[in-house]
């Protein structure tokens, strides 16, 4: 087992499964890359793929179309932490694999 596993692990328990303003289901959607309506799907994979692109007006747009503040937060944190331990596995499986 890594040295990070339990960290990780305590990480998307809060994320995913504490209580929240959005429902688990929807927050693990994001975390997992699975389908999210809109106005949640443009805006979670634009946080996975390419969070550099992310402007005020992405943050207008889903708080006009009835989105909360604490929503937006809640999903954005959970695609960003499913995207970064994707990449954290993926990053390890090539050090195990070179050794």
């Amino acid at each position: 087992m890594d040295r990070h596993a339990l960290a990780v692990m305590d990480l998307r328990y809060a994320v995913l499964a504490s209580p929240g303003a959005v429902e688990q289901a929807t927050r693990e959607a994001a975390h997992y890359e699975t389908p999210l309506p809109e106005p949640w799907a443009d805006y979670v994979a634009k946080v996975r793929d390419a969070s550099y692109k992310i402007t005020d007006a992405d943050i207008e747009g889903l708080i006009a179309a009835g989105c909360s503040e604490d929503a937006i937060f809640e999903l954005t944190l959970a695609a960003a932490i499913g995207a970064a331990t994707r990449r954290l596995d993926a990053g390890l499986r090539a050090v195990r694999e070179a050794d």
